[in-house]
């Protein structure tokens, strides 16, 4: 009795520090295509003479959604993104994915989602701004005119 117990033990600690591993797998990878798609973006916007929009959220979100909606529902703001940025999202879960890649940004997120973080390929990818404060994230309260005006204070 006591060799099948310390079998299952050992057979339970095993697929523990596996599932572990396959977990940890999972972020780097989700991590690494994250970057090659941002990198993707980067040089797509350098190309077009545009700043790369990133965009943190969550399909959980309201706000999120409500940010997106007005990305595309509302003229002016839809414009404002197509005339001047490329829309880069990036999913952070429930503050579970993509940690490693937001850490290259400040780990805007932190202080709540939708985060906006604006890079200027043109100006050696420089961040113009970043809203590391949570000011996007009561997003579905906040006037149209005050996500125009984020908006175009990046472009000169």
């Amino acid at each position: 009795m006591k060799i099948i117990n310390s079998f299952s033990l050992s057979s339970i600690f095993i697929i523990l520090i596996a599932f572990i591993q396959l977990q940890n797998c999972k972020e780097v990878n989700e991590n690494a295509k994250t970057t090659e798609i941002y990198l993707e973006s980067l040089n797509y916007a350098r190309d077009k003479n545009v700043k790369l929009l990133l965009v943190f959220g969550a399909d959980w979100c309201k706000d999120c959604h409500s940010l997106k909606d007005r990305f595309r529902n509302n003229q002016k703001i839809s414009t404002i993104l197509s005339s001047n940025f490329v829309v880069f999202n990036v999913d952070v879960g429930k503050f579970d994915k993509n940690l490693e890649f937001a850490k290259n940004f400040g780990s805007p997120q932190d202080n709540g989602i939708p985060s906006l973080v604006i890079i200027d390929p043109a100006q050696n990818d420089k961040i113009l701004g970043s809203t590391k404060g949570g000011e996007f994230s009561n997003a579905s309260n906040m006037d149209d005119d005050s996500i125009e005006n984020y908006l175009t204070s990046f472009i000169k």
